[in-house]
């Protein structure tokens, strides 16, 4: 352990030592040598190889580990630097911890969507380091600034409204990046849903290199798509492509008003899945075969109506 002292240090992180069996008693600990991680005086147990320090280390200064539920995670410098490096979605709130009487209301206010912009993808820390925001161009704090892959962009809202915050961290708007295409989680995918009525995601498998090779040549026509309102994302998650009928991956989906259209050619030239995209946008929506079954049971169940009301009615008796 005390070959990773230092380097926990660099991260925030204090290491100490202490033989008190009736103090590790009241942490629920029964066998000895024992580490466990105190993260705001909660307290989290290692259950990894102790003889194995770069295990040790990699697990003190995972993010997972120092998340609490309901409080962003307060960081330092190195410990930010590794997030951007780590997170597709990081907002940061830079603040002064000696000089800023409404932080306090500032991170309520933040801590009340944290969970739900976690739902979202987005990871949300804080950090008292002048110098830092000032590497950040960040003049005056307190501040919010979302990075999509280490690009900032500074949010200039009311920090003391939490509905705008997430609002604006969940936009299409501000998580768009040129010439990209953006990741996405389930959360976010069923949202742009609701929000597109045009919309193509691309599902791959992670560490694969043709679906790397695909990306490359999506991302040429992505410029091109958002020219015919057309937004495209992509999602590395194969069973959550299985629910919209994918057997194969990669895969592109297109999505009209939430029907699905799954793309059948090659990826050997992206122009070709431009086209693809081109026609399905600018087609007249037609029929399925379900909206035409519906149609019909409806006309039969009224002509059925019709005929009990006036096939069986009586002729009035003459008197």
């Amino acid at each position: 352990l005390e070959k990773i002292d230092d380097e926990c240090d660099v991260f925030g992180i204090h290491m100490v030592k202490i033989q008190d069996p009736q103090l590790a008693k009241r942490y629920s600990i029964k066998t000895f040598p024992a580490l466990v991680y105190f993260r705001n005086g909660n307290p989290l147990l290692f259950e990894g190889d102790l003889q194995n320090e770069e295990s040790v280390l990699e697990w003190l200064v995972d993010d997972d580990n120092r998340e609490l539920a309901d409080e962003i995670e307060q960081v330092n410098d190195r410990m930010l630097e590794r997030l951007l490096d780590q997170s597709l979605l990081l907002a940061v709130f830079f603040y002064d911890d000696n000089d800023c009487p409404e932080c306090e209301e500032i991170l309520e206010e933040l801590e009340m969507i944290d969970d739900e912009a976690d739902l979202y993808g987005i990871d949300m820390v804080k950090i008292s380091d002048q110098e830092a925001a000032a590497r950040y161009n960040i003049i005056h704090t307190p501040a919010l600034v979302y990075f999509r892959k280490r690009v900032p962009l500074l949010y200039d809202g009311d920090l003391l409204d939490e509905e705008k915050l997430l609002a604006w961290l969940t936009s299409q708007d501000v998580f768009e990046l040129k010439n990209e295409i953006e990741e996405v989680n389930r959360k976010m995918l069923d949202k742009l849903l609701d929000e597109n009525e045009f919309l193509a995601v691309y599902f791959y498998e992670v560490d694969d290199e043709e679906s790397t090779e695909v990306l490359e040549r999506l991302e040429k026509i992505d410029s091109e798509t958002d020219n015919m309102d057309v937004t495209i994302v992509k999602m590395g998650d194969p069973r959550y492509a299985r629910k919209w009928g994918v057997t194969k991956l990669p895969s592109v989906v297109y999505f009209r008003n939430r029907f699905p259209s799954i793309y059948r050619g090659g990826f050997e030239n992206e122009l070709d899945v431009l086209e693809w995209l081109r026609k399905n946008r600018y087609r007249q929506p037609e029929l399925n075969v379900f909206m035409y079954a519906l149609i019909a049971i409806t006309l039969a169940f009224v002509m059925y109506t019709v005929f009990l009301i006036y096939g069986f009615q009586q002729p009035p008796k003459v008197a």
